[in-house]
């Protein structure tokens, strides 16, 4: 049973799950003249899945564009895997940690500001043990659909939680849903964090408000994953906010090291010593095309990303998992899709079920 936490962080904090309140002090560490002027996009069209044709800002929610200096995607070893936990932490987490501690394994969460006031003893037991701690932001929002001055505050309040909570400024960050572009890029860069995405998404928060979806896919999805071979390693994505989804951690760390994977944080998977304390450097990729005249040069399209919703797995009938490609849908608007249709057929079930008590009703009562 899970107990939550009473223990507030203390001080005086922005409302949770809002956006935080843009203070000067923040908004000054960027210099906004040097941020592209990528435009802000809507709610509808990051939901949509609408984009701009060329893609100028190289936006990893549209076409999984990706840029070498400044993007984590995967390990760059075989054999590393990298397995990340997102949104908490949460009354949720303790199991986790229970379960990583019995087994000696680190792992990175990235964690909501909100979540953080809510729960600081959680996060500071998960940072004792030596998980790596992210920034994930304080409300979660789609960062493309915000202000300049807006992200700068997600990001800031969020820091200035985990300090508070830990004594340490995390170097890494992961932009909700995945949604960013050159303009948070430019942000992030300017406040000495780097962006993390995945390789591997298991889709698990569709359980929480899905009930066609079933939690085995995950399990068979890493069932699968660990059949691939070569270059490079995988970093996964996996969320300790849902309950359900947070019992699946452990069924996927076993097949990871049945399979011989060595699991690690984000951090220590790319030859980072320190997580914390801002301008983390990490080597470029070789397939890299950086000039030392536009540090954000280096374009490449993003390595296969594993898309769970539209093929999920049946541990008894596995299926080798699509892949996006540039041309495809985005994750975050396939998993919408995918959610939307089997909500419809969900719908459709229990309407045929109501129709046909009340058919029998009728011809009974004659």
């Amino acid at each position: 049973m899970m107990i939550r936490n009473l223990v507030l962080l203390p001080g005086k904090w922005p409302e949770v799950d809002k956006p935080p309140e843009i203070l000067a002090e923040y908004t000054k560490l960027v210099d906004l003249s040097k941020v592209p002027k990528a435009p802000v996009r809507t709610a509808s069209d990051v939901s949509s899945g609408k984009c701009s044709d060329k893609d100028e800002y190289c936006t990893w929610g549209c076409k999984n564009c990706i840029r070498n200096q400044t993007d984590v995607i995967t390990c760059p070893n075989a054999g590393d895997w990298a397995l990340t936990l997102d949104d908490g932490p949460s009354p949720s987490t303790p199991a986790i940690l229970d379960f990583l501690e019995a087994q000696n394994i680190k792992v990175t969460f990235f964690v909501v500001g909100s979540r953080v006031y809510e729960n600081p003893e959680i996060l500071q037991r998960a940072y004792k043990f030596g998980h790596q701690i992210g920034i994930h932001t304080w409300s979660h929002p789609s960062l493309t659909t915000q202000s300049n001055e807006q992200v700068i505050a997600e990001l800031q309040w969020t820091a200035k939680a985990i300090q508070a909570a830990i004594g340490v400024t995390p170097s890494f960050m992961r932009p909700p849903y995945g949604d960013y572009d050159d303009r948070i890029r430019s942000i992030c860069d300017q406040l000495g964090y780097k962006i993390v995405i995945w390789d591997r998404d298991t889709n698990d928060w569709l359980s929480d408000n899905n009930p066609s979806f079933n939690l085995q896919w995950v399990e068979g999805n890493f069932t699968d994953w660990v059949k691939e071979a070569g270059l490079p390693g995988h970093i996964s994505l996996e969320h300790d906010l849902y309950p359900g989804a947070a019992k699946q951690v452990e069924p996927s760390i076993n097949i990871l090291t049945k399979a011989g994977y060595k699991i690690k944080p984000v951090g220590t998977c790319l030859g980072v010593n320190n997580f914390y304390g801002g301008n983390v450097t990490i080597p470029v990729p070789q397939n890299s095309t950086t000039t030392s005249a536009n540090p954000l040069a280096a374009y490449t399209v993003a390595p296969p990303i594993s898309n769970t919703p539209n093929t999920p797995n049946n541990p008894n009938n596995p299926k080798t998992p699509t892949t996006t490609t540039p041309n495809t849908p985005t994750q975050l608007e396939a998993a919408k899709k995918s959610l939307a249709v089997k909500s419809t057929n969900f719908d459709n079930f229990l309407w045929s079920i109501i129709i046909g008590t009340i058919l029998f009703t009728a011809a009974f009562l004659k």
